[in-house]
């Protein structure tokens, strides 16, 4: 994975240890949505980073876990043919989903982006 600026190494180093544990369905999915949400291995590596503070031991699992959850939403949504928004959505979702501690559900806002953050909004807004 190429170095970015707006991923920390360690969330990087998490990320990639979770993208070579799953198939390379899952690591050309993650390709996709990155084209679609840029910022989405972002979303990815800060909440590896946070799983990690909160739990250290079981952070690369969880995260695994929630990579494979939240592409798996994805990719029913892009094939329900939904809107763009709705993708990251469910993605979102997905990987919350994941986690089934409501303890690492409750990291999911703070790891979001502003854009993601009002795109999840928006969603909520056209779904209300």
């Amino acid at each position: 994975m190429p170095k970015r600026k707006d991923i920390q190494p360690e969330g990087a180093r998490m990320l990639a240890t979770a993208l070579a544990k799953v198939c390379r369905t899952y690591t050309g999915m993650l390709r996709d949505l990155e084209l679609d949400w840029p910022g989405s291995r972002a979303l990815l590596a800060r909440l590896g980073v946070a799983l990690a503070a909160q739990n250290p031991q079981e952070a690369e699992e969880f995260l695994c876990k929630c990579l494979c959850t939240g592409l798996d939403a994805y990719r029913a949504a892009c094939k329900a043919r939904t809107g763009d928004k709705r993708r990251f959505a469910a993605f979102v979702a997905g990987f919350t989903q994941g986690l089934a501690d409501p303890d690492q559900q409750a990291l999911v806002p703070a790891v979001l982006s502003p854009l993601q953050q009002r795109a999840l909004r928006l969603v909520e807004q056209e779904s209300g």
